[in-house]
């Protein structure tokens, strides 16, 4: 077996041969730098978690051999909750919805009797209400997200949700920044700031009060 084959023969052995040669500058030191110190905050490097990989040519020959991993490249953000694929995350959705005034033909039955024979009230066709708007109401709902692409370069991490209840003919787009992952506040396709919640409960919670303060807000008006 020749010298090429004894160090080549296994990742351990070319690992241990590349470890006892004297570089500057390695691809190994590289790839360790670009992994973990570009996202790191802390300024003593002798407490790194990943000491264990600085100047590790073994570690570096293994980059890329689980799925979906890229030979060289490590990501690592901190948000409030985990960001998985195919999770389900939650806003809550407003839309806006006229109220009309009472029919004043048929006292909001949708029905006439005349002679003794009841009939579809000819004003309001049935629909109890008129024609005119007299106001508008806000009615809150829970939006559903799944995570759909992740964008990185170097001014940092964009994530894009897609909304997986929409009732429009494009869609609901949701994109936060790498800036807004402690608080998880993005904005939609519209430009409106929204939370992102992971927690089903909490984001009804939030919703069923909203709506509450809603039809409290048109009871007083109309009182």
């Amino acid at each position: 077996m020749s010298n090429f084959e004894k160090i080549t023969e296994t990742p351990e052995a070319l690992g241990a041969f590349l470890e006892s040669l004297t570089v500057i500058n390695s691809p190994w030191e590289d790839g360790f730098h670009n992994a973990f110190c570009g996202t790191c905050g802390k300024t003593d490097c002798g407490i790194c978690p990943h000491q264990d990989k600085r100047n590790n040519p073994l570690w570096w020959l293994k980059l890329g051999e689980k799925p979906g991993e890229v030979l060289g490249l490590s990501i690592r953000i901190k948000a409030a909750f985990p960001i998985l694929w195919d999770r389900e995350y939650y806003t809550v959705s407003e839309k806006k919805k006229e109220t009309r005034a009472p029919c004043i033909c048929c006292d909001n039955t949708g029905k006439v009797t005349i002679k003794g024979t009841e009939y579809i009230c000819p004003r309001c066709r049935g629909d109890w209400r008129e024609r005119e708007t007299v106001g508008e109401a806000t009615v809150y709902s829970v939006a559903k997200w799944v995570l759909e692409k992740v964008d990185t370069n170097k001014y940092g991490t964009m994530l894009t949700f897609k909304q997986t209840n929409s009732t429009g003919n494009y869609g609901g787009s949701l994109q936060i920044r790498q800036a807004d992952f402690h608080d998880m506040v993005g904005k939609e396709r519209i430009g409106k700031p929204v939370k992102l919640y992971d927690n089903y409960k909490e984001v009804m919670g939030e919703v069923k009060r909203l709506n509450a303060a809603e039809r409290e807000k048109h009871a007083k008006n109309d009182a």
